[in-house]
């Protein structure tokens, strides 16, 4: 053997070596670059909340948020991502934490791939693995689905040592595994049936003893998760079955799902279908390409299943059994969801993620011809270039463009706490109120979003759409919605600290700042109650009110109520005003109900202004007209008591008037 030889073998292994450490550094480059501009929507926000409260409470649950398909959550992504929460309150770093195990799915996509094929075909899987644009966009965000291509590895690792190399503790490990990935998201169902067919094709390996007891223990897993449904009134079950009764359908949405997610197309789902002809005008890219690379998926997967069937009667040697795990783990979610209740969304098959990348490097390991293996190896190359270019041009698109199918990043948002945290500073400390569409964290994006940006800071968010709140101490108002009478209202009580405005994506839209001192608001042309404040059983206490707009048939008025909080409700409900306009003979001639304020967020002290447009009937008989005002828990519609000054329930509302309609 010369020296020369054996140099050139050093040089070739040193190569190699280096090759896939650029593709490693590569698959680094695209998950943590800029992870500021992550988007941070109410999913997200939902999961970072369970998560703070696990990693930073202790708050231990055996359920996690609700999916979007009315049923709880297991809670395994809610343990996962107290982790990072664990370590720090910042969005970011919890996203860096997904980029960094995705990091790790990449890695582990090499190594099983050069166990079953090669080093050839490592590399190959590795690197689209590494490039594919939805494998990275799912890998920079905070996301139940993000947690599986990491998870599907030991999955599929251990089934290989379980089903084909007959190992017992891989099929307690296997069928762990796979409780942990359903129990980290429903998509992950279809692996139920997989590990089946992968039990069923190699049968003769398996002491079903072992299988028996693998069952048990998993089972078992599941055991708090329904414990906990039982005392709830087995909710998740009845909602599962009322799901499962729904008319199915039968169509190709999971099959074209996996096909856009392996090779990187539909980006419209990304950008919006709106903005797409302008993302793909600036960024030319030879897209045809990702359709070859869908096309190897598939071919990969159809020489699999044929190489498998020919040799089934002398049984699957080792390399083509791990070629039709490969083949089988890529298509059995389509076919598990071509018949679905349910809406199929295209994140669910990141479970595929990186099995088509196997079946591809599998195929061109397979080449034998030189001149074959070396257009295989171009096109690979090309390919690689081109999706890197794609996913980094639509990152960047999405983070510069107000796109409304991709939220605001989170740079934005990031900057905005630390403006309010230097606003608030600036008046000796104070809290924050978001301006928002809607105040209910389990239901509205900001103020959900909010919740984990100012987590342990004092905080609440109110609807700027119907309400005004202004607290006994000094306050910086953060506005997140667009300019409304509301707001409008705010900046003549507190200017707009201009300076500290911050422009989102293309200027369309802005977070504004407003500083408020504390006290009570001098409120021009505010009408007293007559009789003098009234007080409700909850703790509001009305002291005014404001009449504006066109009082007489036909005309809308612009009726606004001022009240003050006299303590936080405790329960659990909400609070809204009924305000019914009555004629003379007390026939109702116009009502308009609404919501106050989220009680949770009701502070001893506050002013709050509530306003409502009532219309009069253009049939109405001029005359006085009395208001009624009270309120109401909803959506129980159980009437709120005002109480007298002995602090006795004592009436169902209080009446403001006379009010004159005119003809």
């Amino acid at each position: 053997m010369s020296m020369r030889w054996i140099r050139r073998v050093r040089t070739g292994v040193l190569a190699g070596k280096a090759l896939v450490i650029g593709v490693v550094l590569l698959a680094a480059w695209l998950r943590f670059s800029h992870l500021d501009q992550a988007e941070f929507r109410w999913d997200q926000a939902e999961i970072s909340k369970w998560a703070l409260a696990l990693g930073r409470q202790g708050q231990f649950d055996w359920i996690g948020p609700l999916s979007s398909t009315g049923l709880d959550t297991f809670p395994v992504a809610i343990w996962l991502f107290s982790i990072p929460y664990a370590l720090s309150t910042s969005p970011i770093f919890a996203t860096g934490f997904v980029a960094a195990i995705n990091l790790v799915a990449v890695i582990g996509c090499y190594f099983l791939t050069c166990r079953w094929f090669g080093r050839a075909a490592g590399f190959v899987a590795a690197l689209l693995f590494a490039v594919a644009p939805w494998a990275v966009i799912y890998s920079r965000k905070v996301w139940h689905t993000v947690l599986l291509p990491p998870l599907v590895l030991p999955y599929v690792l251990t089934g290989w040592f379980a089903f084909v190399r007959g190992r017992r503790w891989a099929l307690v490990a296997h069928v762990l595994a796979l409780a942990a990935l359903v129990q980290t998201h429903f998509a992950a169902l279809p692996f139920a049936p997989l590990t089946i067919l992968w039990a069923l094709i190699f049968r003769r390996r398996l002491d079903w003893r072992v299988v028996a007891m693998s069952i048990l223990l998993a089972a078992l897993t599941f055991v708090p998760y329904f414990v906990v449904d039982a005392q709830n009134d087995w909710r998740n079950v009845r909602r599962f079955v009322e799901i499962m009764q729904r008319p199915a359908t039968v169509d190709a949405n999971a099959a074209y799902a996996t096909w856009a997610i392996t090779t990187g197309l539909r980006l419209d789902w990304l950008t919006g279908p709106e903005r797409y002809p302008e993302f793909v005008a600036a960024t030319p890219n030879p897209r045809w390409l990702f359709a070859i690379e869908g096309g190897l998926a598939i071919v990969g997967g159809v020489v699999a299943l044929w190489q498998a069937v020919r040799r089934a009667r002398t049984g699957l040697d080792d390399e083509s059994a791990a070629a039709l795990m490969a083949a089988t783990w890529l298509a059995l979610p389509a076919l598990f969801l071509t018949r679905h209740n349910t809406w199929v969304a295209p994140h669910y098959f990141t479970t595929t993620f990186p099995a088509q990348f196997i079946l591809i490097g599998w195929l061109v390991a397979q080449a034998r011809r030189l001149g074959v293996r070396v257009a295989l190896a171009v096109l690979v190359a090309a390919l690689a270039a081109t999706q890197a270019h794609e996913v980094v041009s639509a990152l960047r698109f999405v983070a510069t463009h107000d796109v409304g199918w991709y939220g605001t990043p989170l740079a934005y948002e990031i900057r905005a706490v630390q403006t309010t945290t230097r606003l608030g500073q600036e008046i000796g400390g104070a809290e924050v109120i978001l301006l928002a569409e809607g105040d209910e964290s389990r239901m509205y994006e900001m103020p959900a979003a909010a919740d984990v940006l100012l987590y342990g800071e004092p905080h609440r968010a109110v609807d700027i759409q119907t309400a005004l709140v202004f607290p006994s101490a000094p306050a910086v108002y953060w506005a997140t919605y667009e300019m409304t009478p509301g707001e409008e209202w705010l900046a003549t009580f507190t200017p707009e600290v201009t300076e500290a405005r911050i422009p989102l994506r293309e200027g369309a839209r802005s977070f504004r700042f407003y500083r408020w001192p504390g006290g009570e608001p001098a409120i021009l042309n505010m009408q007293p109650l007559p009789g003098g404040p009234r007080t409700w059983a909850n703790g509001a206490q009305l002291v005014g009110y404001l009449l504006e707009g066109d009082l007489r048939p036909g005309g809308t008025i612009h009726w606004t109520l001022v009240w003050r909080a006299t303590r936080t409700p405790t329960e659990d409900v909400w609070y809204h005003w009924f305000n019914c306009l009555v004629d003379e003979q007390g026939q109702l001639r116009g009502q308009k109900d609404g919501p106050s304020l989220l009680p949770a967020y009701w502070r001893a002290g506050d002013t709050i202004l509530n306003w409502f447009d009532v219309a009069i009937p253009p049939d109405a008989p001029p005359g006085d007209y009395t208001m009624r005002v009270g309120m109401y828990a909803y959506p129980a519609i159980e009437n709120v008591p005002v109480l007298d000054a002995r602090g006795s329930p004592m009436e169902e509302w209080v009446e403001i008037g006379p009010l004159r309609v005119e003809e």
